[in-house]
């Protein structure tokens, strides 16, 4: 995932579990979410309500200028839901 880090002022790529394990909000919290989004979307046995190319899309438009806390809290909201997978 090709991503903004903040505290270091560039771009920079990040494995999944990496942006899983980031802390704090903003950015870093967003980047959470859209894993977890990631992971759900690709899974067939999950129901999503986003497509990977989906969640991609508007990951990277928050971060080029949009409303990273919407996106992340819209991302939330989905990753939320109840899961089949045990």
């Amino acid at each position: 995932m090709n991503v903004v880090r903040p505290e270091q002022g560039r771009v920079e790529d990040l494995t999944l579990l990496e942006g899983l394990e980031l802390r704090g909000g903003k950015v870093n919290a967003l980047i959470r979410h859209a894993v977890a989004a990631l992971l759900n979307a690709s899974n067939p046995d999950v129901s999503y309500d986003l497509s990977v190319s989906e969640v991609v899309e508007k990951f990277n438009d928050s971060v080029s200028g949009g409303d990273i806390e919407a996106t992340k809290n819209n991302f939330e909201s989905f990753n939320e839901q109840g899961c089949p997978l045990n």
